[in-house]
């Protein structure tokens, strides 16, 4: 990602955008949470990457600190996904620090960052959370060639994240909320994972429009 100015306008800059994606899918994030939940998971990310974009602007600091205050504002932001997705992102920070903010770097902030929300939300893949989508894409990641540019590594993640989204169609919720309505779950890909998607793609977008 080269220098950390850079790293800090990406991170800007992926928030920025993440919550413009995530207001244009709000609805739909809403109905599939609904399919097996109480259907707020779509305000819930708005109202948390609202929370982390404010909490950016007061911060001249680095891609760590900065994903750490936009954590800590999230999860204040409230609700389950709320929580998980704050810890997703101050874990990253921590892990990333003061970089280098390379394809190996970040990937192992990422790594570090599954295994906080695994921990967090006592899932594993195939439980149909959102660890359906990151899971496989921090996989891919870490399997990219080590010249690899990160954001050529990212691009190439992504169809692995977009797939283990879609899989959860096939999935049956076995935590959060939609655990407790079972089947109900059935044919219906899981919101978490679904924004999840959204979120790697804004970052994809941000990588492109600072490192190209």
């Amino acid at each position: 990602m080269g220098s950390s100015e850079i790293a800090g306008a990406v991170v800007r800059r992926w928030l920025a955008l993440a919550l413009e994606v995530i207001t244009a899918h709000e609805e739909e994030l809403g109905r599939l949470d609904a399919a097996a939940g109480d259907g707020d998971h779509g305000a819930t990310m708005v109202r948390g990457l609202r929370a982390a974009n404010v909490a950016v602007e007061k911060t001249s600091d680095g891609a760590g600190r900065l994903l750490i205050e936009a954590g800590a504002a999230f999860s204040d932001a409230g609700g389950a996904s709320g929580a998980l997705i704050g810890a997703l992102l101050s874990s990253v920070g921590r892990a990333l620090g003061e970089g280098p903010y390379d394809a190996a770097t970040v990937t192992k902030a990422l790594q570090a960052g599954l295994s906080m929300v695994m921990r967090l939300g006592k899932a594993q893949p195939g439980d149909k959370t959102l660890i359906d989508a990151l899971k496989p894409f921090v996989d891919a990641l870490a399997a990219q060639p080590a010249d690899q540019s990160l954001m050529a590594a990212w691009r190439a993640a992504l169809p692995a994240a977009q797939a283990g989204a879609a899989a959860t169609r096939e999935m049956v919720a076995r935590r959060g909320r939609s655990a407790k309505l079972g089947e109900r779950s059935l044919g219906h890909p899981d919101p978490g994972a679904t924004s999840l998607v959204y979120l790697l793609q804004a970052m994809e977008a941000a990588l492109t429009e600072e490192c190209a």
